[in-house]
């Protein structure tokens, strides 16, 4: 592999163009690294998502792979693709950032990882919302114990992508998996985050569209210890603000976006905050409560890594394994109508 001060980075698919777009102008924030090439198993929309980011389109996925001057690949491709591209890359040699999702189950997680630390490759997951300043207060009234131990928490995420005046393309409602692989994975990496991994979950998905892909759902996950986790996300709901609530034995948390606008970074300034305890507990409570500013983004940190700079990349190939299980249990439950235990499913 070349030297990687100025890196050089692929596109591979331009499935999730909203994301690809995101990630190109990010991307432009940082002049030592540039997007030089892209790959779509869809020709057309390859190549013209690669003229709109000034790449070369390149139709052979082997041929952009064994280019020697390509250092890093991102990964912005359908859900069920996303685990077969981290693979090729990884066996390829090349740095990868995908969106959001490793794999769909456990065990293509686990094969995925495996080819993952055998190449010794700097690998990165971007679960964007980690960073939001309002779920950072989230995890710091969690790990502080402000609130007492936790019993509840409640994550919402979603926006009218399938029932609004312009919809969604219709791949992302036409496809196998629907809402819980986009937005409502926003919510699964963040209730891991903050509570580790369930020992079980029940899942419920509906189509409001009447369109294939899930575009409403919800699901409650349990935990060893008793608490209780509910994440719902929606792609038929309009001006409707994310949400996070955590609740405990001494007082309660509730954050998340002052409007209805759906947005990609929750600064300060648009979030709202409340929170309540004891009095004895307020003040711990109000300085746990603080919004920061947003966190470093996953493709700083992944840049950083590659250029050999000190950067630790908060979520990889664990946070990732984690995610795959919860998906594969929660779909299994919705298509069974029953109560799934992860450590049933098959590793």
């Amino acid at each position: 592999m070349r030297g990687t001060l100025m890196p050089n980075i692929a596109m591979l698919s331009c499935w999730n163009h909203y994301h690809a777009k995101s990630f190109v102008r990010d991307l432009a924030e940082f002049p030592e690294a540039r997007i030089v090439a892209a790959w779509d198993d869809d020709l057309v929309r390859g190549r013209a998502y690669a003229e709109e980011f000034g790449a070369a389109f390149e139709p052979n996925l082997a041929a952009l792979l064994a280019r020697p001057d390509i250092d890093g690949v991102i990964v912005d491709s359908s859900p069920e693709q996303a685990a077969s591209l981290i693979e090729i890359a990884a066996k390829a040699g090349k740095h990868v950032l995908a969106d959001q999702v490793l794999a769909l189950t456990l065990e293509e997680a686990n094969r995925v990882a495996a080819w993952i630390r055998r190449s010794n490759i700097h690998f990165a997951l971007d679960m964007s919302l980690m960073r939001w300043p309002v779920n950072l207060a989230a995890k710091k009234v969690a790990v502080t114990g402000a609130i007492g131990g936790i019993t509840g928490v409640r994550i919402r995420n979603a926006h009218d992508g399938a029932s609004g005046e312009v919809p969604l393309a219709s791949r992302f409602l036409d496809s196998r998996y629907g809402v819980f692989t986009d937005l409502g994975a926003h919510c699964l990496y963040l209730m891991h985050w903050l509570l580790g991994q369930p020992v079980a979950v029940t899942a419920i998905t509906s189509s409001y569209s009447g369109n294939k892909a899930e575009d409403n759902a919800a699901s409650l996950f349990e935990y060893a210890n008793g608490m209780l986790a509910i994440c719902d996300s929606s792609y038929a709901a309009d001006q409707s603000p994310f949400s996070i609530e955590l609740y405990g034995t001494a007082g309660s948390f509730l954050g998340g976006g002052a409007s209805g606008v759906h947005r990609k970074l929750l600064q300060p300034s648009d979030s709202m905050v409340r929170f309540f305890a004891p009095e004895a507990r307020m003040d711990a409570l109000q300085e746990a409560a603080a919004l920061p500013e947003a966190g470093e983004s996953t493709l700083s940190l992944w840049l950083k890594a590659i250029q050999g700079r000190d950067s630790e990349i908060l979520t990889g190939v664990e946070e990732g394994i984690a995610l795959a299980a919860t998906l594969e249990a929660l779909y299994l439950s919705a298509q069974t109508g029953r109560k799934i235990l992860l450590k049933d499913l098959q590793p």
